[in-house]
């Protein structure tokens, strides 16, 4: 071959391997393009970095396909079975699967091939992490419920008003109280698994039941209520949609108390308010699926009582709804934006640094979604209130599994400690599960753990004074979700595992 031959011989070559090489680039960056627009309309747009190729293939992208009208992916996932005739009734009303493609073949083939291309084989571990330290000052006591090998408490909950601790077994749907002799009853029957108790009135509780615990769109939960001033026991809502989480509070500022519920539902749900709690009316609604705490403060400092609602559905947000009066509310204004697959589980506002205004303590870690691997952007977070609706991240712990974070002061110093949980992982040292972390100041907080913490899988958390000595206790609950998860606990060693396990703190042991 003559050198002029050879020489347009390879500058075609690579002319067409250029061009190939454009045009895969084309192709993923239309990808990019639709993942954004079509993924964002419904949620924050999640990043190929954040979950394994495999899992956007397998399980991700399948689902967004039913999502959007293939149904083809809606017979594969089998969407429709194991659902009774009303439920399907419900979600088709809702119009969760459209019956009609909602993308074509080759745009969605174009969201894969992007995803496949950027996605990492694996994610990266999570960064090394400040090392947990014993706890001291807490003796940890642990409760057994008699005919239950296998816990699934979906409540624990301090009542200080009489020392007493609430627990409920989503198994048998049963309510249990231990006094403060140790002594337990059983409180009336209920529907389905109680998962928060509120005080209403002195010596008067509310109890909400969730009607399923699994991802469900019938409305079975319900509010119940127990006044020991007249021992009456109570059903007062019924037909509520996974509700999850209540409050009273006065937003009119007119001396009657509103009632505040977060129904989380699954395709539906919002957070219900009944107005100086006429529970017979039809509640004002905010929001949208995915409720899953309220709580309620003048976040804007204009005097009235604001909403800040955390939404852990679909479009994972906290949000704040501020109060115009007369029972009227501003539209949503999000705060927060998390991806989908952030897992936010919970939050609480309180001024973590000491600085006068509000900040938010926030987990992420619910893993029980359609990419159950671990994810290292998953643990505890804190974000600053810098004014105007503006917070940014000032700390944050990595944690597999992160359910739950609780803010309070454990050691009597003046600055709030956390309490937290991690359920939905597995860990590497299982009595990590729960650590409490001390606040020296300057948004700098000391891990501790205490080995008994191994003993179970924490699923719920409560803290406050149950033994009456003026320092703040700590109650877990367990949960073993399945067989597997109650063989693991067995293969550690452990021979029985407790329903409860109260870390009793000894800050103040001699005021008893």
């Amino acid at each position: 071959m003559s050198l002029f031959r050879l020489s347009t011989f390879l500058v075609l070559w690579v002319g067409f391997q250029c061009t190939g090489l454009q045009a895969q680039q084309e192709t993923l960056l239309k990808g990019e393009a639709l993942a954004k627009s079509y993924c964002g309309s419904c949620h924050v747009y999640p990043s190929p970095s954040l979950l394994p190729k495999g899992i956007w293939k397998a399980h991700v992208l399948p689902q967004m396909a039913a999502l959007m009208g293939d149904q083809a992916a809606q017979d594969s996932l089998g969407v429709w079975e194991e659902k009774t005739v009303e439920e399907i009734g419900i979600i088709k009303k809702l119009g969760v699967y459209p019956a009609s493609r909602q993308i074509n073949r080759d745009d969605f083939q174009a969201i894969m091939d992007f995803y496949a291309a950027e996605a990492p084989v694996e994610l990266a571990p999570q960064k090394p992490k400040q090392k947990p330290e014993a706890l001291s000052n807490f003796t940890a006591k642990t409760l057994f419920i008699e005919g239950i090998t296998s816990p699934k408490i979906s409540l624990v909950a301090i009542n200080e008003e009489r020392r007493e601790l609430i627990i409920s077994d989503a198994t048998s749907s049963q309510l249990y109280v231990k006094d403060q002799n140790d002594a337990l009853f059983t409180l009336p029957p209920i529907s389905s698994p109680a998962v928060q108790f509120i005080k209403k009135a002195p010596y008067v509780y509310n109890f909400i039941t969730i009607g399923s615990i699994a991802p469900s769109d019938l409305s079975r939960g319900a509010l119940y209520e127990m006044d020991l001033n007249t021992n009456s026991w109570n059903k007062n809502l019924d037909q509520l949609a996974r509700p999850v989480f209540g409050i009273w509070e006065d937003l009119e500022m007119d001396g009657k108390s509103d009632l505040l519920i977060s129904n989380y539902g699954h395709n539906g749900g919002n957070i219900a308010i009944y107005s100086d709690g006429n529970l017979q009316a039809k509640p004002l609604t905010l929001g949208g699926p995915g409720a899953r705490k309220i709580e309620v403060c003048d976040l804007n400092q204009d005097g009235k009582p604001d909403i800040v609602a955390l939404f852990c559905q679909g479009r994972e947000r906290l949000s704040v709804f501020y109060n115009k009066g007369d029972g009227q509310f501003d539209a949503e204004k999000i705060l927060l934006s998390f991806s989908p697959v952030m897992g936010t589980s919970y939050f609480e506002l309180q001024d973590l640094n000491g600085d006068g205004a509000l900040d938010l303590l926030v987990s992420n870690g619910d893993n029980w979604d359609y990419s159950p691997v671990a994810k290292p952007y998953h643990g505890f977070r804190i974000y600053e209130n810098k004014g105007v609706d503006k917070f940014e991240e000032a700390w944050f712990y990595p944690q597999y599994g992160a359910a739950k974070a609780m803010a309070v002061d454990i050691d009597g110093d003046g600055d709030l400690d956390l309490a937290t949980i991690a359920f939905y992982d597995e860990l590497d040292h299982p009595e990590e599960q729960f650590l409490l972390f001390e606040n020296n100041g300057d948004m700098t907080f000391q891990p501790r753990f205490i080995p008994d913490a191994a003993l179970g899988k924490w699923l719920t958390m409560d803290v406050g004074d149950l033994d009456g000595d003026g320092d703040k206790d700590i109650v877990l609950g367990s949960y073993a979700h399945n067989t597997m998860e109650y063989t693991k606990l067995l293969l550690r060693g452990i021979d029985e595992i407790p329903s409860v396990l109260i870390l009793e703190n000894n800050k103040y042991p001699d005021h008893r």
